[in-house]
């Protein structure tokens, strides 16, 4: 079973194209979301998802300032539906999240 769960989340960091979050399976989980739910989104999500990871590494802004701009980044790709639930549900991700992993992160990567 471990072995699985090793393959799986090695699959996910090759395959991901999102590129939103930190972790494979929050990415991953975050992706299928948009692709089964949402793939007319997909290609703007990253460019949110994108954007956002730029502002974390190299700290352009502040941390709530850098979550503000991703969600409404995502808020104006989606008005309505499961769409828009995706949307708020990311957007809470990175603001619950966003304090745990700011002052990890730099120019070099995470510094644990």
């Amino acid at each position: 079973m471990k072995f699985v769960l090793l393959l799986v989340s090695l699959f996910g960091i090759a395959k991901c194209r999102l590129m939103c979050g930190i972790d494979p399976i929050l990415t991953n989980w975050m992706e299928i979301s948009i692709k089964l739910d949402c793939p007319a989104i997909l290609e703007q999500h990253r460019t949110c998802c994108l954007a956002h990871g730029w502002c974390y590494v190299y700290k352009k802004a502040t941390m709530e300032a850098c979550n503000n701009e991703y969600c409404r980044c995502v808020s104006v790709l989606a008005n309505e539906g499961v769409c828009k639930t995706h949307s708020d549900n990311f957007c809470m991700n990175v603001r619950n999240m966003g304090p745990m992993l700011w002052p990890t992160i730099n120019e070099n990567g995470m510094a644990f």
